[in-house]
């Protein structure tokens, strides 16, 4: 989850009731609104089949796997547990109304814990001890926990303890083993039976780990093991005006301090608010949308979307692909991939074909060919495309993609993709599945609207899954930052988490529609090809934070080729 899914997106968010679509009953082509919230999605036998006519039909899907990055507390989820709500609005008014309970820092992370937190330094050789002491006493030690901390827009701004979390909170190895850091935020594996308890295991991580990290660059560009401490990385005014030139010069030893102390205050609250189960809580979050998470991806697929002819699939991880291998989706379907995949922030979008509808060795991936003519920088990873035969003797091109954050780069690929497609592979049948991170209002600068991207692919003869007049408020996601995460500021209560949640309808399935035709539209947010409005997801059985979008494509044998129609 992304944080990737949030940004700004809660900025442009506005209140009001969803709008709840309609049943299709008779094929949609792109001059007809029809998003269909059938359980059964349509007669799935004939997902890939040929009727009387002559025209041709398959079942498309596309979903961005992503949901829970590092922290399992991040998002709200809709748990099964009632201790999990309760547990929620606890830390709630804890941060909005501490009272009594906004004890200072030094009660929580106490003089002893840091003359041990300076030992360590100094046996590493960080550097500025003796102004770390100085710091402790007239900056950290009497600060109160939420008032002084927490919520110091200063510590926000200046990443004193943002920056070392996001370094150390979960590292990916390159054998492709994990580390956690000891925290309240991740998928850490044991047990805090106390603050002793934590602070040990928190400083045999920090200063006794050893971790060779992935590069994705390669083991020659790796720097060699490295103990946990030594990755944090320097905080620089250029960057970040806020520091200041002493705490820049100290950055290293500062940011250790100030991650020990958000820490610890975590640790503390949780302890104060849900003793006896936040620890429990945390696992069973974890379990389901971390360790068990690809699983229950392939489960889905497999269970609900059996007859689906193509899987776009978005924000896949690198270790996901190489599961699949060993899966028996992999009999089925071939995998197609991007022509360079991203390790690092494991965002990638690939497509599986099913082998009985496409011929794998005809398979030619032109995602180059359509980078050179973008006009917009892509992450690595973001775009995949492919040419391929069909064994129905068509060729299609099938494209899977995944927009920014703002989706400013959506209609820039989806401009370059077309004009590829035009010039080199206009006898070829378009199937695009995508994550537009498109949003209900537009702005030019900030945001990609509904309408307003709507607009853009009509102008280029492309349809979508959501027919003429695509609903705004017709949402793929809903999810909402809890506050226990680092940005209170955008932190949502549990009574306002549904309408102020990221709801927008973000993921399509697209095509031209002098070939193409979509009926049967279908989103999913349960994982049995139905949608529950007004929810926040994932759930502990539905593990991403976007509903699996799917339509019926039929294909028209006389339509004329892409090619030919530009001409």
């Amino acid at each position: 989850m992304h944080s990737a899914h949030s940004g700004n997106a809660m900025e442009g968010q506005q209140s009001g009731d969803q709008r709840h679509a309609q049943p299709a009953e008779e094929p949609v082509s792109a001059s007809q609104q029809a998003p269909s919230h059938r359980p059964d999605g349509g007669d799935s036998e004939a997902a890939n089949a040929t009727d009387t006519n002559g025209c041709h039909s398959m079942l498309a899907a596309t979903w961005n796997i992503a949901a829970v990055n590092n922290n399992p507390f991040e998002y709200w989820v809709t748990h099964s547990d009632p201790a999990y709500n309760e547990m929620m609005l606890r830390v709630q008014d804890f941060i909005d109304n501490p009272g009594d309970r906004d004890t200072t820092v030094g009660e929580v992370l106490t003089d002893k814990m840091f003359e041990e937190l300076v030992q360590d330094l100094t046996e590493h050789n960080f550097n500025s001890i003796d102004r770390l002491r100085r710091y402790w006493v007239e900056e950290y030690r009497e600060r109160k926990l939420v008032s002084g901390f927490l919520k110091d827009r200063k510590i926000g701004s200046k990443r004193l303890a943002s920056m070392p979390d996001r370094v150390t909170n979960t590292i990916y190895a390159d054998d492709g083993s994990v580390f956690f850091r000891p925290t309240a935020i991740n998928c850490f594996e044991g047990e805090f039976e106390s603050k002793e308890s934590w602070w040990a295991q928190w400083r045999h991580f920090m200063f006794n780990t050893t971790v060779q990290v992935f590069n994705d660059r390669g083991p020659s560009a790796a720097p060699g093991p490295q103990l946990v401490c030594h990755l944090l990385e320097p905080i620089l005014k250029e960057k970040y005006k806020d520091i200041t030139p002493e705490e820049e010069a100290m950055s290293l030893t500062l940011q250790t301090l100030c991650l020990a102390i958000f820490d610890a205050i975590l640790i503390h609250m949780l302890d104060v608010v849900a003793a006896a189960s936040w620890q429990h809580l945390r696992r069973t979050i974890c379990e389901a949308l971390y360790k068990d998470k690809d699983q229950q991806i392939v489960s889905i697929l497999t269970r609900t979307y059996p007859n689906a002819a193509v899987v776009f699939l978005q924000e896949v991880a690198a270790s996901f692909v190489e599961k699949l291998k060993t899966r028996d989706i992999h009999k089925k379907y071939m995998t197609l991939l991007p022509s360079q995949m991203d390790g690092r922030r494991d965002q990638n979008s690939i497509i599986l074909a099913s082998r009985s509808v496409f011929v794998e060795e005809t398979a030619v991936d032109v995602t180059d060919e359509i980078l050179k003519v973008c006009e917009h920088p892509t992450a690595p990873g973001d775009l995949v495309a492919s040419v391929i035969q069909g064994r129905d003797r068509r060729r299609y091109m099938l494209v899977s993609f995944h927009g920014e954050t703002n989706g400013l780069a959506t209609r820039p690929v989806v401009a370059a993709v077309d004009e590829i497609h035009k010039k080199s592979y206009g006898d070829s049948i378009l199937i695009f599945g995508l994550d537009a991170n498109t949003y209900r209002e537009h702005s030019a600068k900030t945001f990609q609207g509904v309408e307003n991207f709507h607009q853009f692919i009509t102008e280029r003869g492309i349809g979508s899954c959501w027919g003429s007049e695509p609903d705004p408020l017709n949402p793929t996601t809903c999810n909402a930052r809890t506050y226990l995460q680092p940005q209170l500021n955008k932190a949502v209560g549990q009574q306002e988490r549904i309408r102020k949640a990221d709801k927008n309808l973000k993921d399509w399935i697209m095509f031209y529609i002098s070939q193409t035709s979509a009926k049967d539209s279908c989103k999913d947010n349960t994982g049995s090809r139905s949608y529950i409005e007004e929810m926040v997801f994932p759930t502990l059985d539905f593990p991403s934070d976007h509903a699996v979008v799917s339509a019926a494509l039929t294909f028209m044998p006389s339509a004329e080729s892409e090619q030919n129609r530009a001409s």
